[in-house]
C-alpha cells in the first residue's frame, strides 16, 4: 500500500478513535448549566401548582406555587430554591378574602423516581416562608406548623416531569443503564450540574 494511503487511512482510524472514545466517556453522565436545567425545570414543572395543607383545628391553607428558581451553589453542596406563590387561608374559621403573597427559600437536594418518571426535592434544609400577613397571632402560633406541613408539600411536588420532558427522559434512562438498580445522581462540579448513575459495587471496588 503506497505511503500517503497508509498515512491517510491512519488519520481516519485516528479521528473515528476519538469520535467513539469520546462519544463513551460522553454517555456516562450529563453537564447542565444553571440557565440549562433551570430551561428543564421550566418546562417540567406543572405550574401553577396548587397544593392544600392541613393544620387542623388552627387553619387550612391553599397555596399556589409559581414554577422554583433553581441555583447552583458550590461543588458538593445542595441547590438553593426560591419560589413565589400565594395563599389562601381560612384561620379559625375566618377567611382572608384576599391571596397573600408567599416567598418560599431553600436548600436541597434531587432525586429520581423511575416509578413516578419525575426528579424530586429531597433532604430540604434551611427552608424558609415569608407569608405578608401583618397578624401577631398568626406569627406566634402558625408559622411553624404552615412551615412543617409546607416542608412536607414540597418532598411530594415532582420538580421536574419526565412526561414532560422527553429529552431528559432519553438522557436519564440511557444513564440509568450503568446502573443495576436504575439508580441515578445529582451532583454540583465546576459550576455545572451533574447528572449521573450511582456508582455500583463492582464501579467502587475496581476505583
Amino acid at each position: 500500500m503506497p505511503g500517503p494511503t497508509r498515512f491517510w487511512l491512519a488519520n481516519v482510524f485516528c479521528a473515528l478513535a476519538v469520535i467513539l472514545l469520546g462519544g463513551c466517556t460522553g454517555n456516562d453522565r450529563e453537564v447542565y448549566s444553571q440557565q440549562q436545567f433551570q430551561q428543564l425545570v421550566d418546562k417540567g414543572f406543572l405550574s401553577p401548582q396548587i397544593r392544600n395543607l392541613n393544620m387542623l383545628p388552627m387553619m387550612t391553607v391553599q397555596l399556589y406555587l409559581d414554577t422554583p428558581q433553581i441555583f447552583l451553589q458550590g461543588d458538593g453542596k445542595p441547590l438553593m430554591f426560591h419560589i413565589n406563590g400565594k395563599v389562601d387561608a381560612d384561620i379559625f374559621g375566618g377567611m382572608v378574602t384576599e391571596k397573600l403573597p408567599v416567598q418560599i427559600t431553600g436548600f436541597t437536594q434531587l432525586r429520581y423516581s423511575r416509578e413516578d418518571e419525575a426528579i424530586y426535592f429531597t433532604e430540604i434544609a434551611f427552608m424558609e416562608a415569608r407569608i405578608d400577613l401583618e397578624v401577631a397571632l398568626f406569627k406566634t402560633m402558625i408559622v411553624d406548623s404552615f412551615q412543617k406541613a409546607l416542608l412536607k408539600e414540597l418532598a411530594g411536588m415532582p420538580l421536574i416531569s419526565l412526561v414532560k420532558t422527553p429529552e431528559l427522559a432519553a438522557i436519564i434512562e440511557s444513564l440509568a443503564r450503568h446502573n443495576a438498580d436504575g439508580q441515578i445522581q445529582f451532583d454540583i462540579h465546576e459550576g455545572s450540574l451533574v447528572i449521573e448513575p450511582v456508582p455500583g459495587q463492582s464501579d467502587r471496588s475496581s476505583g
